[in-house]
């Protein structure tokens, strides 16, 4: 190969295909316009294969059209080729240097924390907390010293007895425990009876400590004396004691609620509209301008996706999109049957709270309406232990 050719060559060609009635045409505009074809090779009376240099080809393509022929391009090769080749691959190489940089440095950062362990300290409040110890989601937990943090959360939280925080890439876990009430002390020498918290029939009654002054068959009044504290003998006389024991007794409820008739029903009006945002880190950029739905009430819900691989590592990057649908309130006839099992399902769970440990016997339920309301009344008969402690008088 000439060197002449070789040049060519290396800084850019283009192989095409023209084909059309007169594809001679072509090669008389090429030469009128100063277009020098590298290659010329015939594939019929009506199709040519012409390798041109990477410059001409935007002149060729206007000069196949003005010959009624068409110019298709079928490989590129050269030097130019090759620098676009390499720079996308270095483009490739250097996002996926910066996406791994980014994850090394995510990793080192907390961006989620979880709390366990707590069950009547709100978790927002172990979060506020951890705030003021300077723990928030962006901190470099490297930095981190667990037991000067534990020591700061319990002071922050005297509720805590334990606390310690375990680290798993970019997702701290809280774990807490806490602290146990103290009991209070059974004074055996106070002078407590035992009374009757609710009224009821007595069935058995078992005196640990003190005195029975009620027997089975016996119907008592909330706040009599079932077990007294007075306790007499023929050595030592009449003394007081700490009663104790239980007096289980049927009892009997009527339990009742109320809701009116007619309700306010969603109707939506079809006006949508869907709002984005993205949050990186502590900051949110809103990719909507301000304002909403401003006719009538609308109901919002928002959808929230994280850039995370399970419990790995996550990204401080979350798109958010917030949905408003518009509705007006209409006053309608509510679905008494749903509303009814509604207020049983209720009546029901009152009645196992003040229940407690005891048993529920037989339930009746029973409904009415009058020209307002549904009213559910809820008769219930139970067993349990009504005994409850009371300063001896």
């Amino acid at each position: 190969m000439k060197l002449y050719d070789l040049l060519n060559r290396t800084a850019g060609w283009t192989l095409c295909r023209v084909s059309g009635a007169m594809p001679g045409a072509f090669l008389n505009g090429c030469a009128a316009g100063g277009i020098e074809p590298l290659s010329v090779a015939s594939e019929g009376d009506f199709s040519l294969l012409v390798r041109l240099r990477g410059r001409d080809l935007p002149r060729a393509g206007q000069t196949a059209r003005q010959s009624q022929c068409t110019l298709t391009v079928l490989a590129e090769g050269g030097a130019p080729r090759l620098g676009r080749q390499v720079l996308k691959r270095l483009a490739l190489a250097a996002g996926l240097a910066a996406v791994l940089a980014l994850l090394v440095w995510s990793r080192f950062h907390i961006w989620e924390i979880e709390v366990r362990g707590n069950e009547n300290v709100p978790t927002a409040r172990i979060l506020d907390a951890l705030r003021e110890c300077g723990v928030s989601p962006g901190y470099f937990w490297p930095g981190l010293t667990s037991d000067n943090l534990r020591s700061e959360l319990l002071i922050e939280l005297p509720e805590l007895s334990w606390a310690t925080v375990n680290i798993y890439g970019s997702r701290a876990e809280v774990l807490v425990r806490e602290r146990v009430p103290k009991p209070e002390l059974w004074d055996a020498e106070a002078p407590i009876d035992l009374v009757a918290a609710k009224a009821g029939y007595i069935e058995a009654v078992t005196a640990l400590n003190g005195a029975p002054a009620a027997a089975p068959g016996k119907a008592v009044l909330p706040g009599e004396v079932l077990i007294s504290s007075r306790v007499s003998s023929a050595f030592a006389g009449e003394r007081r004691v700490h009663a104790a024991g239980s007096v289980r007794a049927r009892t009997w409820y009527e339990l009742s609620a109320a809701v009116p008739l007619s309700a306010g029903q969603k109707l939506y009006t079809g006006e949508k509209r869907s709002r984005w945002a993205l949050v990186i880190g502590k900051n949110r950029w809103n990719l909507y301008k301000s304002g909403g739905i401003s006719r009538g009430d609308c109901e919002r819900r928002s959808e929230r996706w994280s850039l995370s691989l399970g419990g790995l590592f996550s990204l401080p990057v979350t798109l958010v999109r917030e949905t408003e649908a518009g509705y007006t309130l209409r006053e309608g006839q509510r679905d008494l049957n749903l509303a009814r099992k509604a207020m049983e399902a209720g009546l029901m769970d009152t009645l196992r709270r003040a229940v407690g440990e005891g048993e529920i016997g037989e339930t009746h339920f029973s409904a009415s309406e009058g020209k307002r309301l549904l009213t559910v009344c809820l008769r219930a008969g139970a067993t349990e232990n009504i005994a409850a402690e009371a300063p001896a008088k």
